[in-house]
């Protein structure tokens, strides 16, 4: 026997709506990310993620008491950056915004380490891209 990796299967909208602690929709106003050594692998995985941390302005929330229009939210998203060996498919979040993109996001609220994250693979969902140019 040995251990098999794979990428995590999308959830369905419903699923994540009733799971989440928070779906905000709201523009990107910032995005930062960071490469460092991935909590995922083992001992025989050469692995390094990115990190992004993605700051919303938010236009609209439909779940979470404790945020409003008009706040802004940072939350954290990651992708791999280095896998030796290769995984099968993709792994991470999938997609991650650009600055100025409108997004409507699925979130995790971590009581513990007062961090949000996106479900994953898909608790970002890009509703309409920035445009370039600007």
């Amino acid at each position: 026997a040995f251990d098999a990796s794979a990428a995590v299967a999308p959830h369905p909208p419903e699923e994540m709506m009733e799971e989440a602690t928070h779906v905000v929709r709201g523009e990107v106003v910032a995005l930062t990310s960071k490469t460092q050594k991935s909590k995922y692998g083992g001992p025989l995985v050469i692995a390094r993620d990115r990190i992004f941390k993605i700051t919303l302005n938010l236009i609209a929330v439909e779940k979470g008491d404790d945020v409003q229009k008009g706040d802004q939210l940072t939350f954290e998203a990651w992708q791999p950056s280095t896998r030796i060996p290769a995984m099968p498919g993709p792994q991470g979040h999938q997609p991650v915004p650009d600055k100025g993109d409108l997004v409507k996001t699925y979130l995790l609220y971590n009581q513990k380490t007062k961090t949000y994250h996106p479900f994953m693979p898909n608790g970002i969902e890009i509703l309409k891209k920035a445009k370039k140019g600007k």
